[in-house]
């Protein structure tokens, strides 16, 4: 029997005519055509590497998907707290001007005491000039913030637009105590100093200041609740976030299997086909039968091969069979003739026996004429 070693040649040499005709009147893909010429460790390492890689990007699009929406909301979280922590910043700046104005007009009488709580005031109308400027400049009405609701814009607005006063009031108050330092008044210029002080802390900017506050309390009181509202749609986007991960895991890991499965499937139903082939031929002893080479692979090398084993083996048992069939016509021949010779041999065994007879019949009369001629 001949053995062939070269594999290529067995593949694309037999099994080109079969499989080309076959791709021809199924009108195949052209990627199955080129899955189809992969040997089988490349379909298996490309199927992991698909499987893998599938894996991977399904779950590294649900963490980014995921992460977006968490970071959104972080943002807006974080937007509040800056708010929240400004807005109180204000508000203890403009608090702690009031109460110093208070405790400067007590201690007139007092010029050390007064000295040390000017100084603290100076200090307090120094950083609330430096908030206020700073909140005019993060939260102008031109340029809103992204994540601002339209309440609090409004509110923003009504504290940027009705209070615009409120550096001038900062200045007076400066101008005010240092015009009426104890330390360069006598002592009815003192009192003077407290009834003007006392006036100017009764005036209506003294009630302007009061309505800041009481604004910049509803300010608060609005961004707390979006605080409330951003730390609610934080924990909903950590939860959308769990979700949205175990979701595409799930699906990543569903789309592998079906993936595997088609692998799988594609590697071995040639596999299958081929092994129920040999069955049927070594079983029912059927060798007109040929396994399906539908791949360039092993396993089509694999059919190629078995199919012309099948086709020597048929071969082998035609020629077997002719020569059977010339010995049984030989052996009638030959027992026709031995059947001839046998019957001519017992034709001339019959004819000496009848000879001998006739010879014997003869000699029999010759001894009786004999005898009668002796007694005559």
């Amino acid at each position: 029997m001949k053995q062939h070693h070269n594999f290529d040649e067995l593949a694309f040499g037999r099994s080109n005519i079969p499989l080309q005709s076959t791709n021809s009147s199924s009108n195949t893909s052209n990627s199955r055509y080129w899955f189809s010429h992969l040997k089988v460790g490349q379909k298996i390492g490309i199927g992991y590497a698909l499987i893998l890689s599938i894996a991977v990007l399904g779950t590294s699009i649900g963490f980014l998907i995921a992460d977006h929406y968490q970071r959104q909301a972080q943002k807006r979280e974080e937007a509040a707290i800056e708010e929240l922590y400004k807005m109180y910043q204000l508000k203890t700046s403009v608090f702690r001007v009031r109460t110093n104005q208070h405790k400067l007009i007590l201690y007139m009488d007092q010029p050390k005491r007064w000295q040390e709580q000017y100084t603290l005031l100076l200090n307090y109308v120094d950083q609330a000039k430096q908030v206020w400027f700073e909140f005019k400049t993060n939260y102008s009405i031109e340029n809103p913030n992204l994540y601002d609701s339209v309440i609090e814009q409004e509110a923003l607005h009504r504290l940027l637009q009705v209070h615009k006063g409120f550096d001038t009031y900062l200045q007076r108050t400066e101008a005010l105590f240092y015009d009426n330092n104890p330390r360069k008044l006598s002592p009815n210029d003192i009192r003077t100093a407290q009834t003007q002080l006392f006036n100017f802390m009764h005036s209506s900017s003294i009630f302007m200041i009061d309505d800041f506050l009481d604004d910049i309390t509803n300010l608060v009181e609005v961004i707390a609740e979006e605080y409330q509202q951003a730390n609610w749609e934080l924990r909903r986007a950590e939860k959308l976030r769990l979700n949205i991960i175990l979701g595409s895991l799930s699906l990543s890991i569903a789309i592998a299997t079906l993936l595997a499965i088609f692998t799988s499937r594609a590697i071995a139903r040639p596999i299958q086909t081929v092994t129920h082939i040999a069955q049927q031929v070594t079983e029912e002893s059927n060798f007109d039968l040929q396994a399906p080479v539908t791949t360039n692979d092993e396993v089509g090398i694999l059919a190629t091969s078995l199919n012309r084993l099948i086709l020597e083996v048929q071969q082998l048992i035609t020629v077997q069979n002719d020569a059977n069939e010339q010995l049984e016509v030989y052996s009638q021949v030959l027992e026709e003739k031995v059947r001839e010779r046998t019957r001519e041999l017992n034709e001339k065994n019959i004819s000496l026996k009848l000879a001998l007879e006739e010879l014997r019949s003869t000699q029999a009369q010759l001894g009786e004429t004999e005898e009668n001629g002796e007694k005559t």
